[in-house]
Order: structure tokens, then C-alpha cells, then sequence
């Protein structure tokens, strides 16, 4: 029952929170990571995409363990800012504002925009929902034309313009999440105080340029189908 009720608490909520994101911080390193390949031609892009698609239990399991820690973390963090709100005296607030940084008091909208965002690029580029002129189309070898489906939607300005604002949310979110959830799992030593501080922007700054490399390298035609 103690460790309950330790799991209902704000401390509580804030460890489990923490944990959660990091875990979708590794994801969306990894995520970036394997798009990257589209630098390195058709071939190497579908073929990676083509052997995630061989693996379909390691995939149907990623992915819904994936969905399971992303409604559990947005679940515990809209329960702690709603408790916290109920809690707070409105000059404790104002005081506790002044202090903060822009990246921490707007984690509830970075938050929002990003599941959004999400959402529409699984209906865009996962599903092929929101532009099915990409979808059903092969590369020589037979697999699935991932990498002409990415270069055939950042050639829109329109997709790029919303790319550009899910980054943008993603950039300023992951800036105070890396660094906070290090310092809410206790993860700090006066030696190394800098070094995790850091860590938050120096991941964001990585993922976004990652991400940005290829929309813009797509849209100004230097990677092309």
C-alpha cells in the first residue's frame, strides 16, 4: 500500500514521467537515426524499412509497447499539472514563473502540439492516410518506395511547413525533458551538474538538425528520387 501511495504522489508521478519520456527520448534518437539512411540512396532506405517489415512481432511489439509508455506518460503528465494547478497559490506561481526557463513553462503546449503532430505524421507517412498519392509504390527490388514516398512529400511546402512546427515543439520540449527527468531521478553530482544540464539541448539540438537535414536537403532537391 506504501508504494501505492508513492505512485500517486506528485514525487511519484514525476519519477514515472520521467522514465516514460526517457524512453521515448531513445526512440526518437533511434528514429532519427535509422531516416538518416536516406542520404545514402534508395537502396539502403528501403532495405531498412524492408527488414522492420520482415520482423513483424519485434515491430506490432515495439509499436505497441511504444503507444502503451506515450498514453501512460501524457496520462501522469496531465494528472501532475492538473494537481499542481489545484495546488498552487496563484502568487507562488507568479513568483515560480519569473524563475522559470521558456523551455519549462511551456512543456504543456510543446507537449500538445507534438501529439499532433504525431499523430498526423503515423496518418501521413506511416499509414499514407493523409497523402495516399505515395503509397503502393516499389522500388527496383521489389520492396516498398519508402524513400520515394519521403522525397515525394517534402517537395510540398505545405508538409514541410508542418515538419518545421512539430520540430520546432520537439526541439523545445526534449531541451528541459532530457535534462529534467536526470534531475528528478536524481541523476546529479556537483562534478558533472554542467554536463547534465546540458544534455537536454545538446539531444534536442541533435534530433532537430537530424530531422532538419533531411526536409530541407529533400525541399532544396540535393536529395531527389
Amino acid at each position: 500500500m506504501q508504494r501505492v501511495g508513492w505512485f500517486r504522489s506528485s514525487s511519484g508521478n514525476r519519477v514515472v514521467i520521467s522514465l516514460t519520456g526517457l524512453g521515448l527520448v531513445g526512440f526518437v534518437v533511434f528514429h532519427m537515426l535509422g531516416n538518416l539512411q536516406v542520404f545514402e540512396g534508395p537502396d539502403a532506405l528501403n532495405t531498412y524499412a524492408a527488414m522492420l517489415r520482415d520482423m513483424p512481432m519485434f515491430l506490432w511489439t515495439a509499436r505497441i509497447g511504444l503507444l502503451g509508455v506515450a498514453i501512460f506518460h501524457i496520462a501522469l503528465a496531465i494528472q501532475l499539472v492538473l494537481r499542481n494547478r489545484r495546488a498552487r497559490p496563484v502568487g507562488y506561481a507568479l513568483r515560480e514563473y519569473r524563475h522559470a526557463s521558456v523551455a519549462s513553462r511551456t512543456m504543456a503546449l510543446t507537449g500538445s502540439v507534438l501529439l499532433v503532430f504525431v499523430v498526423f505524421h503515423l496518418l501521413h507517412l506511416t499509414a499514407g492516410l493523409a497523402d495516399p498519392s505515395g503509397n503502393n509504390r516499389l522500388d527496383a527490388g521489389g520492396h516498398a518506395d519508402v524513400y520515394g514516398k519521403v522525397v515525394h512529400a517534402f517537395q510540398n511546402p505545405l508538409y514541410v511547413v508542418i515538419y518545421l512546427v512539430g520540430q520546432l515543439a520537439l526541439g523545445v520540449h526534449l531541451s528541459h525533458a532530457v535534462s529534467g527527468s536526470l534531475q528528478t531521478l536524481g541523476i546529479e553530482h556537483a562534478a558533472f551538474n554542467r554536463l547534465f544540464k546540458a544534455a537536454g539541448p545538446a539531444v534536442a539540438l541533435l534530433v532537430v538538425f537530424g530531422n532538419l537535414a533531411i526536409i530541407f536537403a529533400i525541399f532544396f532537391g540535393i536529395v531527389r528520387a
